[in-house]
């Protein structure tokens, strides 16, 4: 008895593979996660044509870690896109040390670090203040940066936003 011929797969040539964005998600909470995983969804379903994603996650707590702070980092130095999740404009002390410290290690000239606020900051100069600090590290990096706000999101990145299938509710 012959057992069945498997037809030999081809391989697949560089030219046919996709580039991998890396994304890292860094949140404040599970609310924060939601949101940037909603954000990411849209750039996924945009660019799903002519790019694979790669994502990961930490929370701020987890940051606190030295471990985790370290394999962090090592997702920051190749990310493409480092999305920032918070709400209002404060930024626990494990996550400020963080930022100021794992950027030594990262080794690409180019990339996005993108904040996205969950909920408007508790007066306008916290907000700016935020901004302007992040901005002045993605400028050092080489970075470019991106402030996404309370409802914009889509606007800023210039995708239609979902078909809602639940009622929304405004914090």
């Amino acid at each position: 008895m012959r057992s069945p011929t498997i037809p030999p797969k081809g391989a697949a040539s560089f030219e046919e593979l996709r580039p991998a964005c890396q994304v890292l998600i860094l949140h404040e909470d599970f609310s924060a996660y939601t949101h940037a995983v909603e954000v990411c969804r849209r750039v996924m379903e945009r660019f799903a044509s002519e790019l694979d994603f790669n994502i990961k996650c930490w929370n701020f707590i987890e940051l606190a870690d030295p471990n985790c702070a370290r394999h962090a980092a090592k997702s920051a130095a190749a990310a493409d896109i480092i999305l920032l999740s918070v709400h209002g404009a404060h930024l626990s002390p494990e996550i400020d040390y963080w930022l100021n410290s794992f950027f030594a290690a990262r080794y690409r000239a180019d990339g996005v670090l993108a904040l996205l606020l969950d909920s408007p900051a508790p007066s306008p100069s916290r907000g700016e203040e935020l901004t302007e600090r992040l901005q002045q590290l993605a400028a050092r990096l080489g970075l470019d940066f991106i402030s996404l706000l309370p409802g914009d999101d889509a606007a800023v990145l210039n995708l239609p936003r979902p078909a809602p299938t639940l009622p929304r509710v405004q914090v």
